[in-house]
């Protein structure tokens, strides 16, 4: 295979990925959104990191987060996005298995190691995840109230947060890691029935 074939086959399979992230009816408009907050979001994370104290490994890691979770949180709330991840065959299932390959708050214990705050690292990112699982499957269980459940278990999450004490590096964690997951993939809570099965939206959305 040749060297521009293979850069060919590279780029092609990289806009599949980016397709498959945005969702395939994606526009220009939520394709710019979704680069724009994720190069923000990584950047603005790193540096908070660092100006509290963090080191260039802590911050790094807290832009690598960020760049999931500030980009993912916006684009997992866009209608292309919710369309395509509930689409047919996007069951129950699915949606759990994708909550629970979200290891974020253990990432974000391991960045805070160091003065213990008010509880260990592991019983604090323990929380977090048990949360977002018993979240996301009241929310799939009940899908005729999945819209005002993913704001209001979006909103628990944030108190949980708080209750708890914010991360030290990484104090912004919740405010995306919530509403990317709860009120985003698994609840399409900004979006009606109608909006996410209608034909009338196949096709790229501007």
């Amino acid at each position: 295979m040749s060297d521009s074939t293979q850069s060919t086959t590279l780029r092609g399979r990289l806009r599949e990925l980016w397709g498959r992230f945005v969702g395939p009816e994606a526009g220009r408009l939520d394709h710019a959104l979704t680069a724009v907050t994720t190069v923000a979001g990584a950047i603005a994370a790193a540096a908070t990191t660092r100006n509290r104290g963090g080191s260039s490994v802590t911050s790094t890691g807290s832009a690598l987060l960020a760049a999931d979770l500030v980009g993912g949180a916006y684009v997992n709330n866009s209608l292309a996005s919710a369309r395509w991840y509930e689409r047919p065959g996007q069951g129950d299932r699915e949606h759990l298995l994708f909550a629970a390959c979200h290891i974020h708050p253990a990432v974000v214990a391991w960045i805070d190691r160091g003065p213990p705050g008010r509880i260990p690292g592991s019983m604090w990112a323990s929380a977090h995840y048990a949360y977002l699982m018993g979240a996301t499957l009241a929310i799939r269980k009940l899908p005729r109230f999945r819209r005002p459940l993913g704001v209001a278990l979006t909103v628990g999450g944030i108190v949980l947060d708080q209750s708890l004490e914010q991360s030290r590096l990484v104090p912004w964690f919740a405010w995306s890691y919530y509403p990317k997951l709860l009120m985003g993939h698994a609840g399409a809570s900004l979006w009606s029935d109608h909006q996410l099965t209608s034909t009338s939206h196949t096709g790229p959305m501007s």
